[in-house]
């Protein structure tokens, strides 16, 4: 090696380095971050995982076959309430079979169409226990 690679490979080294030095020097100190929103924003709507899709009907034999893809199948025996644009429209009897995200309903009223939303019926309320009677006494 000669002394003009020597002296070259020393002044890039002195121009990186005090590059390097020198612009850390000069940069303003970092502006703390602002605190997080304590707003609550929902920014996704939450799957409702009880509603289920009319896939096929069968009027004759009245009988609807219901998607519940990406939700929890119903049992057999649930009773479903069919709404069309949010609004009731016919009542359904859960009766199997099923297979993979669909099962059969049967068609207990209305008129289901291909695209109907199918949504537990909300439970009857718990009848009121009937007030106690105090027992009679016996006759003397």
């Amino acid at each position: 090696m000669n002394f003009s690679n020597v002296m070259r490979v020393a002044c890039f080294a002195a121009v990186v380095g005090t590059g390097l030095l020198s612009g850390c020097a000069n940069l303003p100190p970092p502006v703390p971050a602002p605190p997080p929103s304590t707003s609550n924003v929902r920014l996704t709507q939450p799957l409702d995982a009880t509603v289920g899709r009319v896939i096929s009907v069968n009027p004759r034999l009245k009988f609807v076959v219901l998607d519940y893809a990406l939700n929890e199948l119903p049992s057999v025996d649930d009773l479903l309430v069919l709404t069309r644009a949010g609004a009731p429209v016919g009542e359904l009897k859960v009766t199997g079979p099923r297979r993979n995200s669909t099962i059969v309903a049967n068609i207990v009223s209305g008129d289901p169409q291909p695209g109907d939303q199918a949504r537990p019926a909300p439970a009857a309320p718990a009848p009121t226990p009937a007030p106690a009677t105090p027992p009679s006494e016996p006759a003397k």
